[in-house]
């Protein structure tokens, strides 16, 4: 009976595997973008060098934008290839449940390892996002893994060479992942310390694998200290009470369509607790190192944006070691002798997730967000320039339109950000200068201006200094992301 039982979960978990990659597909094939979106796509054009020189003036490391330039170079600059691409982690991440954690932890965990890893909100979400979070996401989990097995002496040839390419690859990926790696290498450098008589050769391959990892990651130490210099001077984030600690609190739960209930991110968290307390004390070190290791990398930006006094705390940037949080509430709950409320937890999630995605298909697929560009591209001439202030609407048109190989845009950096080497992403369509005169002053012809939703702002400021005649102006909304534009096509004499 017990058989067919395990049978029965195994083909239930197979389908919720299939069930969970086609539902995190459902919101990707479209080609909208938003400004971090923008640069990814725009920066995966270049060349590797050039990726690797204009990426050390970013604020990530460089191997997501890498990838994506090797997807440039078979499929060309296909939005929705590099859509696909970000979808492939979090679909592995749930097959990872059947494969990885059900083998380590048991079939109840794996099965509801995978569950989560579809149906929690924030998944639909970052499956589609041009973005390094979903890749980042998966390798952590991967690296942590992989030093759970070094833990328990379950090695085999490739545990070490697959813990020491995740774990320097979650480096190259994200910063926060350099801040996990560097957290479960001491762990277990530590560990094997301490039991040095009965692991000296698992030692002596640990730190083998360790000195690899610090050799290869020193060529962007370069660029790490350069990044780390620009954001120390002043960064986009910041810090505001309540709303941080809720939206890092609820980061895994709140989906696209509403805010997540702060009461019910509490009721699933005190479900947790209970479930902690209630487990074993020695049965619960696998679920609370996770949970440790997730709120010491929180604590440890908190002092390092103290210590930088530039803010660098950010929710979505959580996503790459989600992983272990997703496994802490999958090990828990499948310690939980009460099935009414696993499933409970379970239903709750999924229809959050449901909602979500709903919600999210609906924005992506919006026949308005293809208006502005649509509207640009029927009238724009080969001799037109494109104009902007406003870096974030007017970098989202360069990176979208299809002919800008004959339209070159400025932005117009009138704040002086210190952007330039990195916007260099944009290159050769986009140009920065400083000062209108920079890019009107010999200038005559039609001039299409960028700007926000019901703003102005540039136009104004242009027709002080030059003799210009307004020929057109719209107003758009882009559901996608939330973006207004404002379009106006001048013409300058």
């Amino acid at each position: 009976m017990d058989k067919i039982k395990n049978i029965k979960l195994e083909y239930i978990h197979i389908a919720v595997i299939i069930l969970g990659i086609i539902f995190i597909s459902l919101s990707i094939f479209h080609s909208n973008l938003w400004f971090d979106e923008s640069y990814s796509v725009a920066l995966a054009s270049h060349s590797f060098a050039e990726i690797w020189k204009i990426g050390g003036n970013d604020v990530h490391p460089i191997l997501y934008y890498m990838c994506l330039h090797i997807l440039n170079l078979i499929f060309g600059n296909n939005v929705v290839v590099y859509r696909i691409f970000s979808c492939i982690p979090i679909a592995f991440l749930g097959i990872l449940g059947f494969t990885h954690i059900r083998k380590d932890f048991g079939k109840r965990v794996g099965f509801l390892f995978s569950i989560f890893s579809y149906f929690l909100p924030f998944c639909s979400m970052y499956s589609g996002e041009i973005r390094m979070y979903s890749l980042g996401l998966l390798l952590g989990t991967i690296m942590a893994i992989y030093a759970y097995r070094i833990y328990k002496n379950n090695i085999n040839k490739t545990t070490f060479m697959f813990f020491g390419i995740s774990s320097l690859a979650v480096s190259y990926t994200h910063y926060y992942g350099l801040m996990f790696a560097g957290i479960v290498n001491l762990l277990l450098l530590i560990f094997l310390i301490k039991n040095i008589k009965t692991r000296k050769q698992d030692l002596i391959k640990f730190v083998v694998t360790a000195i690899i990892q610090v050799i290869c990651y020193l060529p962007w130490l370069i660029c790490f200290l350069t990044q780390l210099k620009n954001v120390s001077k002043g960064f986009w984030i910041t810090l505001s009470f309540p709303q941080t600690f809720y939206e890092i609190l609820t980061v895994q739960f709140d989906g696209n369509f509403i805010n997540m209930p702060i009461v019910l991110t509490t009721a699933i968290y005190a479900y947790l607790v209970f479930l902690i307390f209630k487990t074993k004390k020695e049965e619960r070190k696998p679920g609370t190192w996770a949970i440790g290791i997730y709120v010491s990398i929180i604590i440890i930006v908190l002092f390092i944006s103290i210590c930088m006094k530039s803010v660098i705390l950010l929710n979505r940037y959580l996503i790459i070691v989600t992983g272990l949080i997703i496994f802490a509430i999958s090990y828990f709950i499948a310690k939980d002798t009460n099935k009414y409320r696993i499933i409970s937890v379970c239903i709750i999630c999924i229809l959050l997730s449901c909602f979500s995605n709903f919600s999210l298909i609906k924005e992506n697929y919006n026949t308005k967000n293809k208006e502005c560009i649509n509207f640009i591209e029927e009238k724009i001439q080969k001799d037109d320039i494109i104009l902007y202030s406003n870096a974030i609407n007017g970098a989202v048109i360069t990176a979208l339109n299809s002919f800008n190989n004959e339209n070159i845009s400025y932005f117009y950096n009138k704040e002086h950000w210190g952007v330039e080497e990195a916007y260099k992403a944009y290159a050769p369509y986009m140009e920065i200068k400083n000062s209108l005169e920079e890019i009107l002053e010999n200038y005559k012809g039609r001039i299409w201006l960028i700007e926000s939703e019901n703003t102005n702002t540039l136009f104004n400021e242009i027709a002080e200094k030059y003799t210009v005649t307004k020929i057109e102006e719209r107003e758009f909304y882009q559901p996608y992301k939330n973006y207004s534009y404002t379009i106006e096509l001048i013409e300058k004499f």
